[in-house]
């Protein structure tokens, strides 16, 4: 994404990176349906993150072959800078798995959301950035319309949703570092695949707390589900998250994300024959309203700063 664009065109093509990201993650949950009829959940993080990381490495040297003068990257800065977020990335899926056998998935899928909510709130904890009031009308409208969409009802918590919502606590601190090295990733793409080297080793560690491990024999559907998951969900959207955010906040950028919600459902009704009510369908259009208005809303902050430097 070139800085010598002008910055409405940045912003809108960052929306857009992070829009076709939202409709991947979206198709990943269909896919990982498919998956998991053959492989259990942990071996198939491990599995997505490591071959992510081989098919990314071999990518990137074929693009330096093709590009001898493209300028010289740092593998060694990525390497580095990638781990925390890696670590972050794989504790996120392995405590949504771990509370998904301890409480129900319509909670799972709303406290997990919750890091739409802890984003702004760690930036304002711990890195003293002011959140404008509006955006917390977006977080509320976004919540509203992703309890619509999973129709969630409130009722006894236990365990499992406080194993959920450490999940969400590691997918706000992913989304916040993401923001906060973006000075020294010098290539997304590069940057994701050893993203994906340690959420695979990340991944690792826990295997003594699972229960058995298991590899049964994969059908077409397992197999396109695995490479889906691998290809799609971890080597492409995960990359389109780290450029995009060059330029997008992570507290708007963790809104975008919510939109993975309502194209999971598309896909679930297209291709796992689910039904949708109109309820939920009014709850991904509010979720689409609440990323689209955050989006124009940090534009216009950012554009006012730029004319104010004092503002």
């Amino acid at each position: 994404m070139s800085n010598k664009q002008p910055k409405i065109y940045q912003s809108a093509q960052a929306f857009s990176e992070l829009f076709l990201a939202a409709v991947i993650w979206g198709f990943g949950f269909t896919a990982t349906v498919w998956a998991l009829k053959s492989i259990d959940p942990i071996s198939l993080t491990v599995v997505r993150f490591s071959a992510a990381f081989i098919i990314g490495i071999i990518l990137y040297k074929v693009y330096q072959i093709l590009t001898p003068h493209a300028p010289a990257v740092s593998h060694r800065t990525h390497f580095i800078y990638s781990m925390l977020p890696g670590f972050f990335l794989s504790m996120t899926l392995a405590f949504q798995t771990w509370g998904l056998e301890l409480t129900t998935a319509t909670n799972s899928g709303f406290i997990t959301t919750l890091y739409v909510v802890l984003v702004p709130l760690f930036q304002k904890i711990f890195f003293k950035r002011k959140i404008p009031m509006i955006h917390g009308l977006w977080v509320v409208l976004a919540l509203v319309g992703t309890a619509l969409m999973i129709q969630f009802e409130m009722g006894d918590f236990n365990i499992g949703d406080i194993l959920t919502f450490v999940c969400a606590i590691f997918a706000a601190l992913q989304i916040i570092w993401i923001g906060r090295i973006q000075n020294k990733i010098q290539s997304a793409f590069l940057f994701n695949a050893y993203q994906s080297l340690w959420s695979a080793l990340s991944a690792l560690l826990l295997v003594p707390f699972y229960g058995a491990l298991y590899i049964r024999a994969f059908d077409n559907l397992a197999i396109f589900g695995m490479l889906s998951v691998t290809l799609g969900s971890t080597l492409l959207a995960f990359a389109l998250q780290v450029r995009a955010q060059k330029i997008l906040t992570p507290s708007v950028a963790s809104m975008i994300y919510l939109m993975e919600s309502p194209f999971a459902a598309i896909f679930a009704v297209l291709l796992l024959k689910e039904v949708i009510s109109p309820l939920q369908l009014g709850g991904g259009i509010l979720i689409f309203v609440s990323a689209i208005g955050a989006t124009i809303n940090e534009r216009a902050r950012a554009s006012s700063q730029k004319a104010d430097p004092l503002a």
